[in-house]
């Protein structure tokens, strides 16, 4: 069974409107789904046919809304009820465009976050995975994840997160970081220009204190570095594109999922790049088709390097 954290969930709305442009009104053909980072990986979980829990804040209409969406595939909702609403998150698809607004979350009390803290501290230890994905809502201190990592210190974390979060994260010692080519820019400081420097900008964060790090590169795939210091590249053949959103949740599902079945490396790198382009090529976020996954798994080369 695998844990996911969500603290900062979302109601997220889409339109679809191909003629979007600022300053004029549409109607236009709208979807919603519980969304988040962790509640995205748990989608893709549920799908693979893991068992999963999942926690962090909900609140209000829109949290109840998520609820029963979440328990309806079976994911288990552990969420901490507060006081306060639920955000939305708005995407508007334009032709070629995708145009993003996101509410920053309201703000959480202490009293909440305690109980939150005394939730996982009682639980983790059930867990042989546990997946912390995305932002904190306001009134949540910037360490949170670092001191959920050192809580769960005998764990596999996986850490997917970003900013403030992902450099105080990271100094808990996590199982694992997933880091975009930009974010790690972001973490060092400078921009990675070649090849070389993008593998020794790797190290260097890795050597901050996680014990693995994947870094995706999009459509060039990904590196990824072992506890051993092992390099692995990763290529990916190329697919049509439909919705990238969600696909680094996606990747993070099948990653936990590979590690809690004790796949080999080789085989957990292959299945978590085939759930991220699985989704990338479907229309809903936080989606994979089994078939498509299969096909890709056999496309998807890993090399030691």
């Amino acid at each position: 069974m695998i844990l996911t954290i969500t603290l900062n969930p979302a109601i997220d709305i889409r339109y679809e409107i191909d003629n979007f442009e600022i300053n004029s009104i549409f109607r236009g053909k709208a979807s919603k789904t519980a969304g988040g980072k962790g509640l995205n990986v748990s989608r893709v979980l549920r799908l693979l046919g893991e068992n999963v829990e999942a926690s962090g804040f909900l609140g209000g209409n829109s949290g109840e809304w998520i609820s029963s969406k979440i328990e309806s595939i079976g994911i288990k909702d552990r969420f901490i009820k507060t006081d306060v609403e639920t955000r939305s998150c708005i995407a508007v698809l334009g032709k070629g465009t995708q145009t993003e607004i996101l509410e920053p979350g309201e703000k959480i009390s202490s009293n909440y976050i305690d109980k939150f803290l005394e939730f996982f501290k009682n639980n983790f230890d059930r867990f042989e995975t546990i997946c912390i994905s995305g932002s904190a809502p306001q009134g949540v201190q910037d360490d949170i994840y670092k001191i959920l990592c050192e809580i769960a210190n005998n764990k596999k974390v996986i850490l997917d997160t970003s900013g403030k979060f992902l450099l105080k994260g990271i100094e808990g010692n996590p199982y694992l970081i997933k880091p975009n080519k930009e974010e790690l820019e972001g973490m060092l400081g400078r921009e990675l220009l070649t090849f070389s420097e993008l593998l020794e900008g790797a190290k260097e964060i890795k050597n901050r204190g996680c014990k693995n790090l994947l870094v995706s590169l999009g459509k060039d795939g990904a590196i990824f570095i072992d506890e051993k210091n092992d390099i692995y590249r990763v290529n990916i053949p190329t697919v049509n594109i439909k919705n990238p959103e969600g696909s680094g949740d996606s990747t993070i599902a099948g990653f936990a999922y590979g590690l809690n079945k004790k796949k080999s490396i080789e085989e957990i790198l292959k299945l978590a790049m085939a759930c991220g382009i699985s989704n990338a090529m479907m229309d809903e976020t936080g989606n994979i088709d089994l078939g498509v996954v299969k096909e890709l798994f056999d496309k998807v080369k890993v090399e030691k390097i």
